[in-house]
């Protein structure tokens, strides 16, 4: 066993070969849940107006979860949790990765914001599982509502580029770099 609590996961020169299991779920859980999000959220502008409800209450509910799997991810990032480094070397390698996952953090932190203030500004609660989360200011303009709605519609799809932005950099390493990045993540 390693440092990170799984057998196998060291390399030769002692540095860890993967991902911790936390980090691993953290990481996928966050993906597909965005995913998830964003299929909802296209849906539901496009369904039956018996089917609008359901969409709408699954997409509240699942935004509620990956704001908490959010913060603890971020909170798992920033107190180093088990993490691994490796060196992306020099030049553009060396700064577009982090910069990579600096915006899509940022990105998926607006988002959730905006998520909840398209909603709170539109004088409804967010509900998640059954529980209601009111809204903690006042009755805000219907242009705020909007406003509000209209940057969480765009910051998806800005979202998904990255995303897709991402997925190509991964098939790059996989394909052409073969580094095993996709195994440290994956395995």
């Amino acid at each position: 066993m390693d440092g990170m609590g799984m057998p196998g996961s060291i390399g030769e020169a002692g540095a860890p070969v993967r991902y911790s299991i936390e980090t691993r779920w953290l990481h996928w859980s966050c993906a597909w849940l965005v995913l998830a999000q964003f299929v909802l959220g296209e849906l539901m502008h496009r369904v039956p107006l018996a089917l609008h409800g359901p969409i709408v209450s699954a997409h509240l509910s699942l935004g509620v979860l990956l704001a908490a799997l959010f913060v603890m991810r971020v909170a798992w990032r920033v107190t180093g949790g088990r993490a691994i480094r490796f060196p992306v070397g020099d030049g553009l390698a060396g700064w577009a990765a982090p910069a990579m996952h600096g915006v899509l953090y940022l990105a998926l932190g607006a988002e959730i914001g905006l998520g909840y203030l398209a909603r709170w500004s539109g004088g409804r609660p967010v509900t998640a599982f059954g529980a209601v989360i009111h809204s903690p200011f006042g009755p805000m303009s219907q242009a705020t509502h909007h406003l509000f709605g209209s940057a969480h519609g765009w910051l998806a799809w800005a979202i998904m580029i990255l995303a897709a932005g991402h997925v190509a950099a991964v098939l790059y390493h996989v394909r052409v770099v073969r580094d095993g990045v996709l195994r440290r993540m994956w395995a």
